[in-house]
């Protein structure tokens, strides 16, 4: 397995809690990591998130009950998670290597960097395992709780950069409907990178297309946001993150939302988590 690592800054405020990390400023991940596959080419920019603690869910009032109260969330170790969210150009090496037909784009245009889209969970779950076979990782899709402290990027506050939209058409934030995005882009998914990215060096955990989780969906935390719902398991998961068509309370980090294991859309993709050693 080769993997291609790349350093950058790092700033973290240790508490010292039996050493692990309280993210409660912006933290920029040490790492980021691709690795080479079997078939040619790499998989997908994943960013190392440091081990650390944060608040699951909604603190600010603002949110939904499913997302209350907050509870605090404890990551013994680190994990890398995608910068992105899968992009047309990532499933196309899979499609080719699987003989597989390529799942609609819409007819948007340039979908190579566009996040992929009409996946399924069920999808997204055996291409996390081919992932795995062509690398030699251990891929999978993040659970809910993994999601939640990756796309907050340190953040506690109702988006990740704040507790406010703050977006304008000079310098949007995010895309969706009412984040001021370009006209161009109103009614379709943007390529991906294109909008800040956040504390950790993610783009696009607000908005652009929701993202499926490995956690199936509860009326309240019970612990399954931490897990990984088995394959054969029928019951609705964990959707994050609001899309190019949500408003901009679907975007807050706290957000959740359901979807069938089964269900694909124009609107919905994700992005992929791997295992450390």
């Amino acid at each position: 397995m080769q993997v291609l690592i790349a350093r950058a800054v790092t700033r973290q405020l240790s508490l010292g809690l039996a050493g692990l990390v309280l993210l409660a400023l912006p933290a920029f991940a040490s790492e980021s990591i691709s690795d080479a596959l079997a078939s040619g080419g790499t998989g997908p920019e994943l960013v190392v998130i440091p081990a650390g603690q944060f608040q699951l869910g909604d603190g600010s009032g603002r949110g939904n009950d499913n997302e209350r109260p907050p509870r605090t969330v404890t990551f013994t170790a680190p994990f890398a998670i995608g910068r992105y969210e899968v992009t047309f150009a990532d499933w196309q090496r899979y499609a080719e290597a699987a003989n597989l037909p390529m799942p609609d784009n819409e007819g948007w245009g340039l979908s190579a960097r566009r996040p992929v889209i009409h996946v399924s969970w069920r999808d997204a779950h055996a291409y996390t395992q081919w992932l795995s076979r062509q690398s030699g990782a251990r891929y999978r899709l993040p659970t809910e709780a993994e999601w939640e402290y990756a796309a907050r990027g340190g953040s506690p506050s109702y988006y990740w950069w704040g507790d406010e939209l703050d977006s304008s058409e000079q310098a949007p934030r995010a895309h969706c409907r009412g984040c001021a995005t370009s006209r161009l882009l109103r009614n379709k998914s943007a390529t991906v990178g294109q909008f800040p990215a956040n504390g950790f060096g993610l783009s696009d955990t607000a908005g652009n297309v929701w993202e499926w989780t490995a956690s199936r969906f509860t009326q309240r935390f019970d612990g399954s946001e931490t897990q990984s719902a088995g394959l054969l398991d029928d019951s609705p998961r964990v959707v994050r993150g609001g899309a190019w068509n949500s408003g901009p309370s679907y975007l807050r980090s706290s957000m959740r939302d359901l979807k069938q294991p089964h269900h694909r859309d124009y609107a919905l993709g994700f992005r992929v988590l791997r295992e450390l050693p």
